[in-house]
């Protein structure tokens, strides 16, 4: 295994009490790695990017000590010209081999009016240890619409950082979606600016973490232009004694009037053992916006579990029904048909 060093991600923009032990997250992770080998699928409409320098300003979501972790990884970057809409999605898989750390970096540069949707899957075996570290920067053109679906689906020894950023243009749309099923260890970090006006993100994200497994979620979205907007939802399964926090910031700077965010999270939990902590936060520098937060944690309703059961669902099944029909409502938000129902399959038979 690969010589681990202490780095600290995930900080919050503005800090809370010390004691509550959830500003940031410092961990053990791999000191170097080596460029991984996914198979990439570049459709028609997707050029290669001249220069990934383009989008190196972009901020991304798990903060400086993962930019320098990954300051030499290697880039892969992508360009869409003006007005092209890209009808396939850009696709990148891996799959990871046992005691790897595998470093990238991808960059995607979207002209004004383009579409287009990148997906990335990193698997593994089941009995699988290792580190892998992967950071995406995305600069959205004026009208542009880009999709990001990063999924994980690694060993239970593997420890994972996936980090991204975003700045979109006027009329821009940004759409993220994230899922962890599996792995030891999943840091997960966002971070985008809505610099134009009417300018817009959701970012989606669904988990589920078991054993004595960690999740860490760090979303920030920038509000800078005029009437910009953000959704940020989070559904996610808790089982055993497993360890997870979620932040997530929306920060409206002065003069972006008329501009909206919502912040929601819905956790379900399996155990009593489990350790859950939320931090939703908004930021406001700007009178003349609408801000809401709300998290949904516990058990489910007892009414709920009576009327199943009466229909002769016993307790456990009625759990582990629910529990996939929370993954599976972030699936579906998948805009590719054949992966979301590949994932359907997948979270089946979890």
């Amino acid at each position: 295994m690969a010589e681990v060093k202490s780095i600290t991600l995930n900080r919050m923009k503005r800090i809370t009490w010390r004691w509550l032990k959830m500003n940031e997250r410092t961990v053990d992770f791999a000191a170097e790695g080596e460029a991984g080998t996914p198979s990439v699928l570049r459709p028609v409409g997707v050029d290669e990017l001249a220069d990934s320098a383009a989008a190196a300003a972009v901020a991304c979501g798990c903060g400086p000590q993962v930019d320098a972790l990954l300051e030499n990884a290697p880039c892969t970057g992508f360009s869409v010209a003006d007005g092209v809409s890209v009808d396939e999605p850009i696709r990148i898989r891996y799959d990871l081999a046992d005691g790897t750390s595998t470093f990238d970096k991808y960059a995607l540069v979207v002209g004004d009016g383009a579409k287009v949707t990148l997906l990335m899957d990193v698997a593994s075996a089941d009995d699988a240890a290792g580190y892998a570290a992967f950071q995406t920067r995305i600069k959205v053109g004026k009208g542009a619409v880009v999709d990001l679906v990063q999924v994980h689906r690694c060993g239970n020894g593997f420890h994972i950082i996936d980090d991204f950023g975003a700045e979109v243009a006027e009329t821009g749309e940004f759409h993220a979606i994230q899922i962890a099923f599996t792995g030891k260890e999943n840091d997960l970090g966002g971070h985008v600016e809505l610099v134009g006006d009417k300018a817009s993100t959701s970012i989606h994200s669904g988990y589920l973490t078991a054993d004595d497994h960690a999740m860490d979620i760090n979303y920030y979205v920038n509000h800078i232009g005029c009437e910009c907007d953000t959704d940020i939802y989070t559904s996610g399964v808790l089982r055993d004694t497993c360890y997870k926090v979620f932040r997530t910031t929306i920060d409206f700077q002065p003069g972006a009037v008329k501009s909206s965010g919502e912040e929601n999270e819905n956790v379900l939990l399996m155990n009593n053992g489990v350790t859950n902590k939320t931090v939703p936060t908004i930021l406001c520098g700007e009178e003349d916006v609408s801000g809401e937060h709300g998290c949904t944690v516990g058990r489910l309703a007892d009414d709920l579990i009576f009327y199943l059961e009466s229909r002769g669902i016993p307790n456990e099944e009625i759990y582990e029904m629910m529990a996939k029909a929370r993954l599976e409502a972030t699936i579906r938000q998948i805009p590719d048909e054949t992966f979301c129902e590949e994932l359907v399959e997948f979270n089946n038979n979890l």
